[in-house]
């Protein structure tokens, strides 16, 4: 019998998952197949128990919304109150994961950007937010501080990370909000996790040019990705800052997902990766891909 997968959100029409996880089950002789469903707010907990689907990814703006559907969270969901991969188990009851931790823990390895002893700068406070502070927290950053348009839900996000942090850890004072870079301030990342990039004519997620407050930030990474790198990517790089696109995070992601989904099996990250290439190289350089990382 063939096992169904689905990417909920909304919207899911420029997602290259479907691509990545069809060249994943077919490389694994898998008798599977994944689509994408837009998929509206109040439909996501009744999507997510569908008869037909064996489980799934969740990305705009569903994750939060998905983690409380869950009967089954993992340690990742629990932490972030977000989910963005789900399974059936065999009694019924639905499981799942933040697979963005791992995806966003892994590329960031992969680039050269270990969060250990990192000062971070966060751009945002969402479910991809909260991936990302627990992804850093855990990978050992010496401070985050959270930078959002709304101070309310920087706040909360803050409060959370500090509410599952212990003094063992050295993260209770970790996580800051601030209104803005620090003047003279030096981070060694700044990350972007808005949806800002993700459709044509947004504006950059903050301008890294901070000459005249002596801010320098040693690397930036965008969980958007597109063809080419982002406009913010290309900003940084333009600044002779060192960026990277989401686009590992992403395949990072879906890979993690395929492993939660098939116990044993090892997802080929490279051909998901080459998978993912090809589906965005077949559209225009100027689209952009998922804002969220989950799909």
């Amino acid at each position: 019998m063939t096992l169904r997968f689905a990417l909920l959100g909304d919207p899911v029409r420029h997602s290259i998952s479907p691509a990545m996880h069809r060249a994943a089950f077919e490389i694994l002789g898998l008798d599977a197949e994944y689509v994408a469903r837009r998929t509206a707010p109040d439909e996501v907990g009744s999507a997510m128990r569908s008869a037909d689907l064996a489980g799934g990814n969740v990305t705009l703006p569903h994750k939060l919304r998905a983690a409380r559907a869950l009967a089954r969270p993992s340690a990742a969901v629990r932490a972030t109150g977000a989910c963005n991969c789900w399974w059936r188990r065999p009694d019924g009851e639905l499981a799942g994961d933040n697979t963005d931790v791992g995806g966003l823990q892994g590329a960031l390895s992969r680039l050269g950007l270990h969060p250990g002893g990192a000062r971070v700068l966060l751009l945002g406070a969402g479910g991809a937010a909260r991936a990302a502070v627990h992804a850093l927290l855990e990978g050992g950053a010496s401070s985050v501080e959270i930078l959002n348009r709304t101070p309310a839900r920087a706040r909360a996000l803050r409060d959370r990370a500090l509410a599952r942090a212990t003094d063992a850890d050295g993260s209770v004072d970790a996580v800051r909000v601030v209104a803005g870079p620090r003047s003279g301030a030096a981070y060694d990342l700044v990350l972007n996790s808005t949806s800002l990039g993700l459709s044509p004519g947004d504006p950059l997620p903050l301008d890294l040019d901070r000459s005249a407050d002596r801010v320098r930030f040693g690397a930036a990474f965008d969980m958007v990705y597109a063809a080419g790198g982002t406009a913010w990517v290309r900003h940084a790089r333009a600044l002779g800052i060192p960026a990277a696109g989401g686009l590992d995070m992403l395949v990072g992601q879906a890979a993690l997902s395929l492993e939660r989904w098939f116990p044993g099996r090892e997802a080929p990250f490279d051909a998901m990766r080459e998978a993912a290439v090809a589906e965005l190289a077949s559209r225009t350089a100027s689209e952009p891909g998922d804002g969220s990382n989950a799909a």
